[in-house]
């Protein structure tokens, strides 16, 4: 085997791994979300939203330490980490209320919208153009929500619908802090402060309501906090060795995920409704990836390029 070959076939290993590593981290952050949903029966969305953030941060904390990147957890803008961790403490609360209040399923379709959201803010904050495509593909997938939202299937009015597209809302505005504070801040930096910013601020929101944690919740809060440190670990790993372009796509298996979890769980199976309204806003979230993919390749000829 030439040199070129063998560097061809290992990128080729190298991004199947990554679409394997993305499609588990899925289904480990599904199951960390199936522990949220049932703990959801008997505690708090603080204490919750809390023990997500406190089962992380060992995990998170010694990845550092073991990476010996200890110095890129130091931060140039606390007040944008502290923003985030305002709006991250919020969209995580609602999450929690929409896992309780929804099946699996319908909780997921509803968040599915994220990235439609962030086309927009993208657009109206960090001031990055939205071609025609991506701005229709923005319009069919609000669209498919409103399919979803139709009153033979959620409707509009609910709790956990209302707290779901806050979720949504809020998720988006994080990750648009996000694509921001990149410009300055280490991936390290983002982690460490996201999970302690739920772990104190949502810890010090638990004791409004706290109720008792018995043994009957330990395997719950044990999955929770191995589920949610092995996807992070995996959806590392996966950026490592795939370009993000390619991998995006891979998120949406977590409808298959939640369809599979909510029907052994809970004995739940999404209607027709919501399963269509979800593949409109599927398709619509595949097709900008797409498109973010296209507007970002190498132009070639004397064209300007421009800052998207």
């Amino acid at each position: 085997m030439s040199e070129k070959s063998f560097k061809s076939h290992a990128k080729s290993e190298n991004i199947k791994h990554g679409i394997i590593f993305m499609i588990l981290a899925v289904f480990c952050f599904a199951l960390m979300d199936v522990s949220m949903k049932q703990l959801a029966t008997d505690l708090s969305s603080y204490q919750i939203s809390f023990f997500r953030g406190a089962t992380s941060l060992p995990f998170v904390l010694g990845w550092i330490l073991v990476s010996k990147n200890l110095s890129r957890l130091k931060a140039t803008r606390i007040d944008l980490h502290l923003l985030r961790g305002l709006i991250s403490i919020g969209f995580l609360i609602t999450t929690v209320l929409t896992l309780r209040e929804l099946p699996l399923a319908n909780a997921y379709a509803l968040f599915f919208a994220a990235p439609l959201a962030i086309t927009l803010l993208s657009a109206i904050v960090l001031k990055e153009p939205v071609g025609r495509y991506r701005f229709g593909a923005v319009i069919v997938g609000f669209i498919g929500v409103l399919v979803m939202l139709n009153p033979k299937a959620m409707g509009f009015a609910s709790i956990g619908v209302i707290a779901g597209l806050l979720s949504m809302m809020g998720y988006s505005c994080s990750m648009i802090l996000v694509r921001f504070l990149h410009r300055t801040e280490t991936s390290e930096s983002l982690m460490f402060y996201f999970i302690l910013s739920l772990t104190i601020g949502c810890g010090l929101l638990s004791f409004l309501s706290w109720k008792p944690v018995t043994m009957e919740h330990a395997p719950w809060l044990l999955m929770l906090g191995i589920s949610g440190a092995i996807g992070q670990y995996l959806l590392t790993e996966a950026y490592r060795k795939a370009p993000p372009s390619l991998l995006s796509s891979f998120e949406y298996t977590a409808m298959i995920w939640a369809i599979g979890l909510g029907y052994i769980f809970w004995n739940e199976l999404p209607s027709i409704w919501v399963v269509v309204g979800s593949a409109i806003v599927i398709s619509s979230g595949i097709y900008i990836s797409h498109r973010e993919t296209v507007r970002k390749a190498p132009i070639t000829t004397k064209v300007r390029h421009k800052n998207y």
